[in-house]
């Protein structure tokens, strides 16, 4: 199992005004056997008020084939109540053909 934490501050002026963002992350990596990993990517943006999550599971069936599920969800603060913005839900199936 791996636990990563991240934080990034942008400070910026251009013609339009000047901003401040700060971005907040933390990552989870689990390796459940050799074949089988989880990963998750959760992030906080102080300017849009939004979180975003990239979920993936990754699946190694044979030495040629791999499948992946992966979940995207967006959600951002609008005044005291929480908005879904973006939800996806992607399914990859990766197989490679030998002669």
């Amino acid at each position: 199992m791996t636990f990563q934490v991240s934080a990034e501050r942008n400070v910026g002026d251009v013609p339009w005004g000047s901003f401040d963002q700060s971005l907040v992350g933390t990552r989870v990596r689990l390796n459940i056997s050799p074949d089988l990993q989880l990963n998750s990517f959760v992030q906080y943006n102080n300017i849009s008020h939004s979180i975003g999550t990239n979920t993936r599971l990754r699946w190694n069936f044979r030495p040629e084939g791999d499948l992946f599920v992966i979940d995207n969800n967006n959600v951002n603060r609008v005044g005291d109540r929480w908005r879904r913005e973006a939800d996806g839900l992607i399914v990859k199936l990766q197989y490679m053909f030998r002669r």
